[in-house]
């Protein structure tokens, strides 16, 4: 149900709170830079459209907004946690006012729910004696900012608005993501790539690629918004030649590989349109890397120093198995000078936290997986869940540190909203 749909009372009684909320937060800035005038719409808006506002920058609003203001990394830091923290307690206050908390209990069920909470604390306990113990503090706090609420807000858009606050959530993912691939060709800053890895936005070319890989798999298997076959292929092509200018290949394996799951029969139907991705992707790729100087190496073979990388946390996590080195330590063991993790999710979580990390994290990300593969009635929804937890998954074993693969955590969480959904609809006898 929208927020237009309310009753009259019950709209008020929203807008006067988001006003209070909103006034406040002008007031304490005093106006001392000219955004902050425009800052009670901005509530207002995040307040009324909480499950898109959130799903927005999570999808690269957050990228696109932080970096284009030039806010710096204290900035972008207060902007993160502002733009993911505030519309995620507006779906708290949702859940509260229409009394729908008890659509949480199924998420007792979900071996992801309590895999995602348990990384967290976690790597709480192994932060003293850490060997790295800055880096492990910026670790847990991104991960509370970013993991959790990357978890938390199609689960509580779910339990607010069923299904309907999930598709509210996934599109605002989609939108983020489409303007920043937007932002992507219409800025031309990819021109400078060959000479400046981080010249599109001044950020890591790896993770824009991750985000954009992840907007092109939603054009391809959601229905977020109502475009034609022919225009949402199109998008993934512009978002697929994206992937391949960043020289993001792990993005890009994990695009073809989770495409390549989608195009497994949905309630016996074969998916054409995922299939046909994979092809225009793949004849995009070597068209770029054909005809232009962008992305030499895209093709290449090379591990990049994986190899190296995976084998000295394997050597760490032998060393001390049972509870690991500490949050943050591979940063001091690492073998190559200014590598901070191993780019494997399910090695650093050995290496950092032991054997118990390393279970959480198999938890997290294969116990959604495996419900969805064995569900013998697959809707639409989970046609869309399947892929995007390949997509994640695939991302995290190759490229990335917990924090940055925050996305996974997006996937099991959407899983998890989707089993609530199917609980909540049985219990209703829908």
């Amino acid at each position: 149900m929208s927020t237009q749909k309310l009753p009259v009372e019950f709209v008020n009684k929203y807008i006067l709170l988001a006003a209070a909320v909103s006034g406040a937060a002008v007031g304490v800035a005093r106006v001392k830079w000219p955004l902050s005038l425009a800052g009670g719409f901005m509530a207002l808006i995040a307040f009324l459209m909480a499950p898109e506002v959130l799903g927005f920058f999570i999808g690269g609003g957050l990228q696109l907004t932080g970096r284009t203001l030039e806010l710096g990394l204290s900035g972008l830091h207060f902007l993160n946690t502002g733009s993911f923290l505030f519309p995620l307690y507006c779906l708290l206050l949702f859940l509260l006012l229409k009394k729908r908390a008890g659509t949480l209990i199924p998420l007792l069920k979900c071996w992801e729910a309590w895999a995602a909470l348990g990384l967290g604390l976690l790597m709480l306990l192994r932060l003293p004696g850490s060997l790295f113990a800055e880096y492990g503090a910026q670790k847990l706090k991104y991960y509370l900012a970013n993991n959790m609420v990357s978890f938390a807000g199609p689960v509580l858009a779910t339990a607010v608005w069923d299904l309907a606050g999930l598709h509210r959530f996934l599109k605002g993912l989609f939108l983020g993501g489409l303007a920043l691939t937007a932002y992507f060709w219409l800025s031309k800053a990819f021109l400078d790539l060959p000479f400046n890895a981080y010249a599109v936005l001044n950020f890591n070319p790896i993770g824009l690629g991750r985000l954009i890989g992840l907007f092109a798999l939603l054009a391809v298997t959601g229905r977020m918004m109502p475009f034609p076959g022919p225009l949402r292929l199109s998008l993934a092509a512009a978002a697929g030649a994206a992937v391949v200018l960043l020289n993001a290949r792990g993005p890009a394996l994990a695009l073809v590989a989770a495409l390549l799951f989608g195009c497994l029969p949905a309630g016996g139907r074969f998916r054409p349109q995922a299939f046909l991705a994979v092809i225009s992707f793949c004849l995009v790729a070597f068209y770029i890397v054909s005809n232009y100087w962008f992305s030499t190496g895209f093709l290449s073979a090379g591990d990049s120093g994986r190899l190296q990388l995976y084998q000295a946390a394997l050597n760490e996590f032998l060393q001390n198995p049972l509870l690991g080195a500490g949050t943050g330590s591979f940063a001091g063991l690492a073998p190559l000078p200014g590598v901070m993790y191993p780019h494997n999710l399910f090695l650093e979580s050995a290496v950092e936290m032991g054997l118990p990390g390393l279970g959480l994290s198999l938890l997290l990300a294969f116990t959604p997986l495996a419900r969805l593969i064995t569900r013998t009635k697959r809707s639409e929804d989970m046609a869309l869940a399947g892929p995007l937890l390949v997509y994640c998954l695939v991302n995290a074993m190759i490229s990335g540190d917990i924090p940055g693969n925050f996305p996974l955590w997006l996937s099991a969480g959407v899983a998890a909203a989707l089993f609530m959904a199917e609980a909540e609809g049985r219990r209703c006898g829908c």
